[in-house]
Formats: structure tokens, sequence, C-alpha cells
């Protein structure tokens, strides 16, 4: 039996797991990592929606529960289930349990905690008798190995040009990215070294690094945005019932 099945039947790993999910939202959590998007109603300052509204990104470390369930999701010892096979949905199916047992456990404990990075990241001037943020719900975890991915691919990288001139980004893209991995050195560092001998840099004006983009962990939730009430301007303007 592959090691992922003995690790899923372990009931700990659902409360340990949980509870470094929940840590990571405080020591890792900032406005690089944390995606939202929301719509309020008019009128009401409800929001329209109850669909997944908010992510958070963020990488396994070693040592931990999470890092070892990402490494056994993707070990060797899974090579003999085959793509769309029985044994595939069953490893689906028991995978998506356990994750299931995971947000309803940071829900129950951790609420609480998680509705005050969030408060912090996305409202931060918010008060909670305006914005309550009633209800936090966990609705899924995407987990990934990216370890094999070099870091220097990680990132969005930011390329400027001069006017009216044509680059090849895909190739300077990728002689940035095989010369970082060669040489450790930063996108940048390397630029600035190439830029008035490679002809590849002839027109770029400047490369620097944005923000991360690849990550291993991503906690999928639905965040209830509404108003606790309609500022008196919007009341104002409010139709009788």
């Amino acid at each position: 039996m592959a090691k992922i099945f003995k690790f899923l039947e372990n009931k700990d790993n659902v409360k340990d797991i949980s509870r470094e999910i929940a840590e990571a939202f405080k020591t890792k959590a900032d406005k690089t990592n944390v995606e939202y998007g929301f719509d309020i109603a008019h009128g009401t300052g409800k929001i329209k929606s109850k669909e997944a509204n908010t992510s958070f990104c963020f990488d396994t470390d070693k040592g931990t529960k999470l890092n070892e369930m990402k490494k056994l999701l993707f070990d060797e010892d899974l090579s003999y289930i085959e793509r769309d096979s029985e044994e595939e949905v069953d490893l689906m199916n028991r995978v998506t349990l356990f994750i299931k047992y995971v947000c309803s456990d940071i829900n129950f404990n951790y609420e609480e905690d998680i509705k005050e990075v969030i408060r912090k990241i996305v409202l931060p001037t918010s008060r909670e008798e305006d914005i309550p943020l009633n209800v936090i719900e966990i609705l899924f975890l995407d987990i990934a190995d990216y370890d094999s991915v070099p870091d220097s691919e990680k990132y969005m990288l930011k390329i400027g040009k001069e006017p009216d001139t044509d680059i090849d980004t895909d190739k300077v893209v990728i002689f940035l990215h095989d010369r970082a991995e060669e040489t450790g050195k930063t996108i940048e560092e390397i630029f600035q070294e190439e830029k008035l001998i490679n002809p590849l840099f002839e027109k770029v004006t400047f490369i620097e690094r944005g923000d991360k983009y690849i990550y291993d962990i991503n906690v999928i939730m639905f965040i209830d945005y509404s108003l606790s009430k309609l500022p008196p301007e919007e009341e104002s303007v409010r139709e009788p019932l």
C-alpha cells in the first residue's frame, strides 16, 4: 500500500495540518500572497455572491505534516496508478475527504485567528462593528509539489524596453532563468552583467523580479465582507419597501 493511504487514515494528521495552516496564516500571509475579489450589492450593503472570493498561497516548510503530505501525494510509490483508473478515483476521493476534514477543523478552531489576519491585510482601516466578517470559511486546499522548479521561475518578471522597439521576451526569460539556475545569481545581477555585451538585451531598459506566483499550497475561502449597515449617504437614497 502506498504511504499516502496510511497518512490519510491517521486522524492526528488532520489536527496537525489544520494547525500548521492556521500558523501559516499568522506568519506568512501578506499583500503579495492573499488575493480577493467581491462585490457589495448597492442598496443592501450585502455581498452579492457566496462563492469563493479569497485565497491565500504559501509554501510548505520541511519537517511539517503538510510538507510530508505534499511529498507523499507525488511519491514514486503511486506510479502504479494509471490516469482515469479506479485506483486514481479512489485516491482522489480519499484525499478530498481528508482535505474536507482539515477545512472543517480550521473553520471550527481557528476562525478568529484567520479573521484577524484577513482584516489586517484586506481591510486594514475597517472596524468590526462596520464590517464584522461574520463568515470565514475554508472551502478547499490545492496542494502541489513545486520543489523541483527553480526558485527564479516562481516569480513574475517585469521587463522594460526602449520605446517603439520589439524584444523576444520568451528568449530573454529563458536565458535569465537558465543563467540564474547555473550561477545562483539574481535576475537583476545577471541583467547588469549582460546588458552591454549580450545582443539579447540591447533594447531592454530594465528587468525586475515581480511577485511570486507559484506556490505549493492554495487555501481557497469564502469570506462575508458585507457591511453591518449602510452608510448614511446610502441610507438616504434607499427606496421605501
